[in-house]
């Protein structure tokens, strides 16, 4: 059983299920992008209930190629409506995914963990221990969220928190 090796917590805001995940489908899969605003809500009133542990967040990267073929990055939607919401900024620098990855859909957990080992890389000056939060749609198992982690304690970040909109229950 893979663990999460780089991130201190993981946090989701609702079950990946039912109406939640409809409007994640719409959003990510059929260019809904205002279903931002609502989907970054629900995970900034989670945060808030549960005590912000950082002042900056990151998206979780796509690959040039993906972006390309979906026009945008849901998870930087999410992460700019989550900074909006919190007063949380975004670090100086970019996390970029180095190689592009197949989608996790239908891996098992230890597939989507090799899936993205080593995938990310922080390109950007020092973290300076500062802590940070991680963000995505959804979380499986949490791999791609753990990857991104990786690159960002590798740069000299303090704790890093993975935060999803969703999480699927299996």
């Amino acid at each position: 059983m893979h663990a999460l090796k780089s991130l201190t917590r993981l946090r989701s805001a609702v079950a990946y299920e039912g109406p939640v995940e409809k409007a994640v489908h719409r959003f990510k899969y059929e260019g809904w992008r205002r279903l931002a605003g609502p989907l970054a809500q629900l995970l900034a009133e989670r945060l808030v209930v549960e005590g912000l542990a950082a002042r900056s967040v990151i998206a979780v990267p796509l690959h040039p190629g993906r972006l390309r073929q979906r026009g945008f990055n849901q998870a930087e939607l999410l992460g700019a409506e989550l900074r909006a919401r919190l007063a949380l900024f975004e670090p100086v620098g970019k996390l970029v995914r180095t190689r592009p990855t197949p989608p996790q859909v239908g891996n098992d957990r230890l597939r989507r963990f090799e899936n993205v080992k080593n995938a990310f890389e922080w390109h950007g000056p020092p973290l300076g221990g500062e802590a940070m939060l991680v963000i995505d749609d959804v979380a499986t198992t949490g791999a791609t969220l753990d990857a991104c982690a990786s690159a960002l304690r590798a740069a000299g970040s303090g704790p890093v928190t993975g935060v999803s909109v969703a999480r699927v229950t299996v």
